[in-house]
């Protein structure tokens, strides 16, 4: 019975698509990043291609409409994402890995930057920018409330993503909300209705007591990294230091004694298994692309015991027993594609970085463009939970950090037009609301 009201939702969903090809990208994204199909447990509902029927309908669809234009602006964010579509492709066909397996991993990839590419050429108003911040936030979002209620009425019990889903391990699901938080307090800044804005005050303190209760020790560094580019992009920084030490004192009461032994090993990570076995894939990441410096050993390498065991032959390296993740973005990229994918992937985070910092500087005391201002400050905060969380997560092709990075090169555009050619902002009439944060 569920499957089937989950199968009707998504079939009603499907029109819309043919209303406006940009209804196609909000719904790709609630379907691709909210998993909620796992929630259908089993039954021929619970294995359909969902993503798939919504990508192809909205491609027909743009490709038919007469108000959205058949172009995609070529942005530098742009190009270094399709010369990174093209890497991947060029190092696939030398992996390593059994081809099945390797062009199954390809295709998941592409589809994420493709229609990534899609929805950033669909992106083309301050409205649809907000739609789509929207659908990324509450998507995730309600996964780390529902996890976050299931945790404190379980004591405090460890809790992981959607099963199935890129972020169903604990530590990429503590990545995925750390994310999110700085979009959930952008949009709390930027609502009107006092209701709207109290319910995702409540909504970011229960993503972050989710976040502590994945006892993800890189999420615990990642969420520290971002609440304090937080507080140092907050033009508020009295009221920002007094919220995140009530939201620390929260966490301090509700956390059980489990969580702050699991805590404690951050500083012994000598005597713990689990930290000392990412050192080891690491090292073995850097012995991958120390023998392919330039293409890597391809996708799904060390998920291979047998074809990475071969490379340690006459290192001191313990050899896999099973196939095992990297657990970091940097070494994902690195011991997949070589020197020449790690350098396209961190460029393309410095780009984002540079978009960021672009919209806060652009848009500085001008109140008709303080969302931007707003955006650049956040995005920053998110660019560096994603940093530094991801040094502990094997998520260097996660669909929200492509999906919110677009998002940042989109504004850039949008602001830009506002821009002459001299450099000086055009009178425009405001359509938004100063924001103080």
């Amino acid at each position: 019975m569920r499957g089937f009201a989950f199968f009707l939702a998504f079939v009603a969903s499907l029109p819309f698509i043919f209303v406006s090809p940009f209804n196609g990208v909000l719904i790709w994204y609630v379907f691709s990043l909210g998993n909620f199909h796992t929630l259908i447990w089993g039954g021929p509902f619970a294995s359909l291609n969902y993503a798939y029927v919504i990508a192809i309908l909205t491609c027909l669809s743009w490709a038919f409409s007469r108000t959205d234009k058949k172009q995609l602006p070529i942005t530098p964010l742009v190009a270094l994402t399709l010369l990174f579509s093209i890497w991947i492709t060029f190092t696939s066909w030398f992996a390593l890995a059994p081809s099945e397996d390797v062009w199954t991993k390809w295709i998941t990839v592409q589809k994420i930057l493709f229609m990534c590419l899609v929805g950033y050429a669909l992106t083309t108003t301050r409205e649809r920018l907000n739609q789509l911040i929207w659908v990324v936030a509450l998507t995730i979002g309600l996964w780390g409330v529902k996890g976050a209620l299931w945790s404190i009425l379980h004591g405090g019990s460890e809790i992981h993503g959607p099963d199935g889903g890129m972020l169903a391990d604990n530590n990429d699901f503590g990545l995925g909300l750390i994310l999110i938080l700085p979009l959930l307090f952008y949009q709390r800044q930027l609502a009107t209705n006092r209701h709207v804005r109290r319910a995702l005050l409540w909504m970011g303190f229960l993503v972050t007591l989710a976040i502590v209760f994945t006892y993800s020790r890189g999420a615990l560094v990642g969420v520290c990294a971002m609440g304090a580019v937080f507080w140092l992009r907050s033009r508020a920084k009295f009221t920002t230091g007094l919220l995140i030490a009530a939201v620390a004192i929260c966490i301090y009461g509700f956390a059980p004694e489990q969580w702050f032994k699991r805590m404690s090993t951050i500083e012994t990570y000598q005597d713990d298994g689990s930290a000392m076995s990412r050192l080891h894939l690491w090292q073995i990441s850097l012995r991958i692309a120390q023998l392919h410096p330039v293409t890597g050993g391809g996708f799904r390498v060390t998920f291979w015991p047998t074809v990475t065991n071969n490379m340690l032959r006459g290192t001191d390296l313990e050899r896999l027993a099973k196939p095992r993740a990297t657990h970091s973005i940097y070494f994902d990229a690195l011991s997949e594609h070589g020197w020449v994918g790690l350098f396209l992937f961190v460029t393309i985070f410095l780009y984002s970085w540079a978009n960021c910092s672009w919209l806060v500087r652009r848009s500085r005391d001008r109140p008709d463009l303080a969302w931007a201002n707003l955006l650049g400050r956040m995005g920053q905060a998110v660019l560096v939970g994603y940093a530094t969380a991801g040094t502990f997560a094997s998520q260097a092709y996660l669909d929200e950090y492509w999906c919110i990075i677009f998002i940042f090169d989109a504004a850039r555009r949008m602001v830009s037009k506002e821009i002459a050619p001299t450099g000086e902002f055009r009178t425009v009439r405001s359509t938004s609301h100063p924001v103080p944060a």
